[in-house]
């Protein structure tokens, strides 16, 4: 019967965690002064958040849509106090999609500093940030788009090198080849 190593265990109170590199980037996200707002983390080789952004722009007038029968102030609260409950679902509804977007808890962080409904040039903050977030998005898969192609295009050069190279011919003189069966 085979051995086995023997697995001790042992409790020092230090927690085993794994860290995997997967292409997660920490992006900054400033004010026209440079003041940071929030770091979003985006993961630019993954493509699906493409559709879970398109996802987001989809369902957003749809979660905004109960906003338009209240009174917002400028800095995003709600005017009236029977409003607050709304503005609250509302916001919750943003925050799920958003963190459903980047795939992991971002949304609280984004709007840390800032109420979503507070107003920016007329609009929502929200939606300036999810403009801005889309352009990262598109930056960010298109850098990644180049590297993954001077990868492949690393790999493609070896193989037309290889195909470049000509092949080694043996040459058979069949002109003898009856000679050399014939005495068998």
């Amino acid at each position: 019967m085979a051995e086995y190593a023997k697995v001790v265990k042992f409790d020092n109170g230090a927690q085993v965690k794994g860290v995997v590199d997967d292409g997660t980037k920490a992006i900054p996200i400033e004010n026209k002064f440079g003041k940071k707002i929030c770091t979003i983390y985006v993961r630019p080789g993954d493509l699906s958040i493409i559709d879970r952004y398109n996802e987001v722009i989809k369902t957003l007038p749809g979660i905004v849509e109960p906003l338009q029968d209240m009174d917002i102030k400028n800095d995003g609260t709600a005017k009236f106090d029977e409003d607050w409950a709304k503005l609250k679902q509302v916001e919750e509804a943003l925050y799920q999609q958003l963190n459903f977007l980047f795939d992991m808890d971002e949304a609280a962080d984004i709007f840390k500093t800032r109420n979503p409904f507070s107003s920016v040039n007329g609009r929502f903050f929200c939606e300036t940030i999810i403009v801005v977030i889309g352009d990262i998005i598109s930056e960010g898969i298109t850098e990644e788009a180049v590297k993954t192609q001077r990868r492949t295009q690393k790999y493609l050069d070896d193989l037309k090198a290889i195909e470049a190279q000509p092949e080694e011919t043996t040459e058979v003189d069949n002109g003898n080849a009856g000679e050399s069966t014939a005495n068998t």
